[in-house]
């Protein structure tokens, strides 16, 4: 009672294997199928890093032009000279190379619990870097910044004298504010200089750096939080599996006779 369904699922099947196989186009008798199509779109996209199709007239045409450059380079019997067979000798050897990793990681493989396990025994150990709120004012000459310290000490705003004399526009407009900053992200001086600041102080001498000199003023102080597993989780397993070719190259080297001759 089930033959005409395998006969349908047969004959379904061959459609879609001729459909496969069926010419694209011919170029002096060599036949490109639309296998060689799909295989050469998808080898076209993975290089450009595009997700704009070209139409398939445009392929086509590039089809051609490789296939009678190919063909060319044999009538020409350039696979026979001896950069071509060394370099595809190189080609080869490289390729082999890949795939050993590749099946070295495919049955070697990390799993996610191994990947989060190594997060979890990690993450205790990671020193995150403080996060600071910062203001500034920056001007061109010491005396400028000792003048303003001065009127802070007195009891001035610091955010309007930033709008009002510093020089970096972008923060002045702000009163200063520099947002939450971390000391690595700014230049040596600067971040040496408010890491030693508490909630609620400022320099009370100018700070130099090669923009200027500085007023800097701390509004707040927190740890920054460890990345999240989901941010950081493909990163760990990249790492393992570097870690695993190491291994798996120091494993050959232990099993092989070597010896290097000077």
């Amino acid at each position: 009672m089930f033959k005409p369904f395998i006969r349908v699922s047969l004959l379904s099947c061959l459609v879609s294997l001729n459909a496969y196989a069926a010419p694209v186009v011919t170029i002096n008798g060599t036949t490109l199928t639309q296998q060689d199509y799909d295989q050469y779109l998808d080898i076209r996209t993975k290089k450009t890093k595009t997700n704009v199709t070209p139409d398939k007239q445009t392929i086509i045409e590039e089809m051609i032009d490789r296939e009678l450059l190919r063909q060319d380079a044999l009538n020409k019997k350039l696979d026979k000279n001896p950069k071509f067979i060394e370099q595809l000798k190189q080609l080869r050897d490289n390729l082999l190379m890949s795939i050993a990793l590749q099946s070295y990681l495919e049955t070697h493989k990390i799993t996610d619990a191994t990947v989060r396990n190594f997060y979890n025994q990690r993450i205790t150990q990671i020193k995150m870097p403080k996060q600071y709120k910062a203001r500034h004012i920056l001007v061109e000459t010491e005396a400028e910044a000792k003048e303003i310290i001065a009127e802070i000490n007195k009891g001035k705003s610091f955010g309007e004298l930033a709008k009002a004399k510093s020089t970096d526009v972008g923060s002045a407009k702000q009163n200063g504010d520099l947002g939450w900053v971390t000391k690595q992200t700014l230049v040596p001086a600067f971040g040496n200089a408010m890491e030693k600041l508490a909630k609620g102080e400022y320099t009370k001498t100018p700070v130099k750096s090669r923009f200027g000199w500085h007023i800097i003023k701390v509004e707040g102080v927190k740890s920054q939080p460890a990345p999240a597993f989901n941010l950081v989780k493909e990163q760990i397993r990249s790492g393992l599996q570097n870690q695993q070719m190491q291994q798996y190259s120091d494993q050959l080297r232990t099993k092989a006779k070597i010896k290097i001759i000077k």
